[in-house]
């Protein structure tokens, strides 16, 4: 259970982390001063605020709506409007490219900001392209290194449970009883030696048999305990 627990939680950071999941949300949305967004963000309807000195790591795109982008905000993708207006304060950056649908929305751009790409009125090739790289580079790759992840871990987690069932087996042996077979062999044979010595004497004492006879006979007896 705690292992299938593992690689759930596994799974939902790498996609979390990848961009593959985007924010998206409908109506207002705001962007806490020094915050960072990663993934990119997508807004049906509704204002886009990009507060002082916050970051959206992927593409923002807003289909009907105002984009504000603060002081020295930053867009790491591209801007993607189908109707509405951008705006952009001082310092502001948008390192992608500025893709509008239409020549009737408004783009305003105070002194001191900055698009790093292009304004185009063309929104067909963003749309192909950022399809086919958002499934590859935010998809496709993040889940074939989670993959190749849980290979590994599945592989670490057999040979710690090899190792343990190693561990528990060389403990079972070292605590097995010990035979007593043997022992009580030996112990019955010495007492047997023991009775016939004592009647051996007895009849040396009752002058039965010679010293000789005595001697002979014991050291028999002894030679087999």
């Amino acid at each position: 259970m705690k292992h299938k627990l593992t690689l759930t939680i596994l799974l939902l950071a790498a996609l979390l982390l990848s961009g593959c999941m985007s924010a998206s949300f409908e109506g207002n949305y705001i962007v806490q001063p020094g915050d960072t967004l990663r993934g990119n963000l997508f807004v049906t309807s509704g204002s886009v605020l990009l507060q002082e000195g916050s970051r959206v790591t992927g593409t923002i795109i807003l289909t009907s709506g105002a984009l504000h982008i603060g002081p020295n905000a930053e867009v790491g993708g591209d801007v993607v409007l189908t109707s509405g207006a951008l705006y952009m304060a001082e310092g502001a950056v948008v390192h992608g490219d500025v893709i509008l649908s239409s020549e009737d929305i408004q783009v305003q751009q105070d002194p001191g900001s900055t698009i790093e790409g292009v304004i185009t009125y063309n929104i067909v090739p963003f749309a192909t392209t950022f399809i086919a790289k958002g499934i590859f580079l935010f998809c496709v790759l993040p889940i074939v290194l989670l993959v190749a992840l849980i290979l590994l871990l599945g592989m670490w987690l057999g040979r710690s449970s090899k190792k343990k069932t190693q561990v528990v087996e060389a403990q079972a042996t070292a605590q097995a009883p010990e035979p007593v077979g043997a022992p009580v062999a030996a112990t019955t044979a010495a007492e047997d030696a023991q009775t016939k010595l004592q009647q051996l004497k007895s009849l040396l004492d009752q002058g039965l048999i010679t010293e000789s006879d005595y001697e002979a006979k014991k050291a028999d007896i002894l030679s087999k305990m």
